[in-house]
């Protein structure tokens, strides 16, 4: 994998700048229940709005954006890539969960949250999109604030999650 020593830098400075400075003892738990807990946001609303057959296109959609991004970024991108850990690169930098044994980029959660933000952002009314966006971005910030993702991992995160919720709605608007 080509490096960008910059980037790197300032990947670390960040997390670090997080870690020293934005972490407090009272938000600790919040932020780790978000980022253990977050995504189940997401598998609710789709299971909701395709089983309750109160919009049953949006919740296979949004489903389908979930395990897409999952897969791509699971199964492909970090075995491909095969970025190290932030928690085994930046000295000094402490994980406030328990150390996630697969490879960085792009952070799976962020892929999956963005996913299925942009899945209702396309799909629902857009009071609600805008806070399944607001919720994504919460839940990236979140896998920086434990310690275990860079902020490149979480945008490559959110990048990944677009193409797959874009994608989807190509072959959707394709089909129809």
């Amino acid at each position: 994998m080509v490096r960008n020593s910059n980037m790197d830098s300032l990947d670390a400075k960040l997390i670090l700048y997080i870690q020293n400075h934005c972490r407090k003892p009272f938000l600790d738990p919040i932020m780790i229940f978000i980022t253990n807990f977050g995504n189940a946001v997401w598998f609710t609303a789709g299971f909701y709005l395709w089983l309750s057959g109160s919009d049953s296109a949006a919740g296979k959609y949004i489903l389908a954006a979930l395990f897409l991004s999952w897969g791509l970024t699971s199964l492909v991108l970090k075995p491909l890539i095969g970025r190290t850990r932030v928690y085994h690169a930046v000295p000094g930098l402490v994980a406030i969960i328990p150390e996630p044994k697969d490879k960085a980029f792009p952070s799976a959660h962020a892929a999956m949250a963005f996913a299925g933000a942009f899945a209702m952002l396309f799909h629902l009314p857009i009071g609600l999109g805008i806070a399944a966006m607001a919720f994504a971005l919460l839940m990236g910030y979140s896998r920086m604030y434990v310690g275990v993702h860079y902020l490149s991992d979480v945008l490559g995160g959110l990048l990944t999650g677009l193409i797959c919720a874009g994608l989807l709605r190509l072959i959707e608007a394709a089909i129809i």
